[in-house]
């Protein structure tokens, strides 16, 4: 990967932060692969496929709805590895209750498999652990 590649993991990592978030769950599921997957020991099972990962992500923003707090994903310190096409970046998820005020939820590690699917940058794997 080049300068430019590390920039459109930023931009990819914007998209999904974005679009969990705001409750896009197809549009987060859009950014893996057909067969993308991931792992969190928050949610137990891999969930895999594009199906199960719109699921997903639908029910963790309708939680959070049915709770009145939203959610926002902040990652930073990310690192690209272009000899293994993988990139590892540092997660902070902030919960906002019903009068704006912000609280960390967690903070953990995420590590990606990266996939180029017709010029398009895709997580093929995310493999989330807590931050020890």
């Amino acid at each position: 990967m080049t300068v430019i590649d590390t920039a459109a993991v930023t931009a990819l990592y914007a998209r999904q932060s974005h679009a969990i978030d705001e409750g896009d769950a197809g549009g987060w599921a859009a950014t893996f692969t057909t067969d993308g997957s991931f792992s969190s020991p928050t949610f137990g099972d891999p969930v895999v496929g594009t199906a199960a990962l719109t699921r997903f992500a639908e029910g963790v923003y309708t939680d959070l709805q049915k709770e009145g707090i939203r959610q926002r994903h902040w990652l930073n310190s990310i690192h690209v590895d272009a000899a293994t096409q993988t990139a590892r970046a540092y997660l902070m998820i902030v919960r906002i209750d019903a009068d704006g005020a912000p609280s960390l939820m967690r903070h953990v590690v995420i590590s990606d498999e990266l996939a180029d699917a017709s010029g398009e940058l895709l997580v093929r794997a995310r493999q989330v652990r807590r931050d020890p």
